[in-house]
């Protein structure tokens, strides 16, 4: 009897198996033609800001195409470089040149400070509020300051605060009033209806104007001189009352509203023509912030004047 013979009912060893088929090719999905080139129109025109990032869903609203058929378009923009993927996410190429941002943020903030809007001396708002009324984030900021601060328009107290420079003597700045008036004469005689005058309608121009920032979705061109048009008319109806608010109180009662105001007449002289889709998205945004914010300090009480007492 062998011994090695296994015993009946025992496992024995697995027979050699053949190789498995070599597996078939998956068949991916080939891109439309027609759907390619409309994404690169899109992306090529300008109605994305730089870096970006491009969902499926505004594509399909845009497009009218399902996800499905996306993938494999932007797929192939990546593949020839007009879109980039970070993280299996597809991006617009970011084309600006480093510094942009912050040289965009230092020249509006050097304008509010040039004309007034902050008094020498006077400490500047937190990084927070500058990050949102320059629209940029706190690096960004703080890089915007160190630019000022090199222009000689800040410099930085013990506690880091920036502070406006007393400007020599002799020079001049634009006075606020001067240039609202001179808006408020422009003001027309009926009541417009597209224009967002009152100030709730201002305030979700303004949200709509953030989350359209946000997305980095810009608007065609003549939405976009709509959209400026209606801010005019906005800058009109608020420039008769901003400065009939000033007439009724003393300078110094009123800092939050020169502030604003002078903020609001800033972002108005930033360039329309001759620029970029996205610049003039950034002019929309900023101002639209500001324009809410004098329509708050315009309806903010009016605070009582301390007098010495005897």
């Amino acid at each position: 009897m062998n011994l090695f013979t296994p015993f009946a009912g025992t496992r024995s060893e697995p027979a050699p198996t053949r190789p498995a088929p070599p597996r078939a090719a998956l068949c991916l999905p080939s891109p439309d033609p027609q759907l390619v080139d409309a994404v690169r129109e899109r992306v090529t025109t300008g109605l994305y800001v730089p870096g970006s990032r491009l969902t499926l869903t505004e594509l399909r609203d845009a497009t009218g195409c399902d996800a499905d058929a996306l993938r494999p378009a932007l797929d192939q923009l990546a593949a020839t470089g007009i879109v980039k993927t970070v993280r299996g996410r597809w991006r617009v190429v970011d084309d600006l040149p480093a510094g942009h941002a912050a040289r965009r943020a230092a020249q509006l903030l050097g304008t509010v400070i040039g004309q007034g809007g902050y008094p020498p001396d006077a400490g500047l708002p937190g990084r927070r509020a500058l990050a949102r009324i320059l629209l940029a984030p706190a690096d960004v900021v703080t890089q915007a300051l160190a630019l000022l601060a090199d222009q000689h328009l800040l410099y930085f107290s013990g506690s880091s605060q920036p502070r406006v420079v007393n400007p020599p003597s002799g020079r001049r700045r634009t006075v606020w009033r001067e240039r609202m008036y001179a808006i408020a004469r422009k003001h027309p005689t009926r009541p417009r209806q597209s224009a967002p005058f009152n100030r709730p309608d201002i305030q979700a121009a303004r949200d709509a104007a953030i989350n359209r920032w946000r997305q980095g979705t810009c608007l065609p061109d003549k939405d976009m001189t709509r959209q400026e048009r209606r801010q005019g008319e906005a800058l009109e109806r608020l420039a008769s009352n901003a400065c009939a608010r000033a007439v009724r109180q003393l300078p110094h009662e009123h800092p939050g509203l020169r502030q604003a105001a002078v903020r609001v007449l800033a972002c108005w002289d930033l360039p329309t023509e001759d620029v970029p889709l996205h610049e003039r998205l950034y002019r929309n945004t900023v101002l639209a912030t500001a324009l809410a914010d004098l329509a708050d300090e315009i309806a903010a009480p009016s605070r009582a004047p301390q007098y010495p007492r005897r």
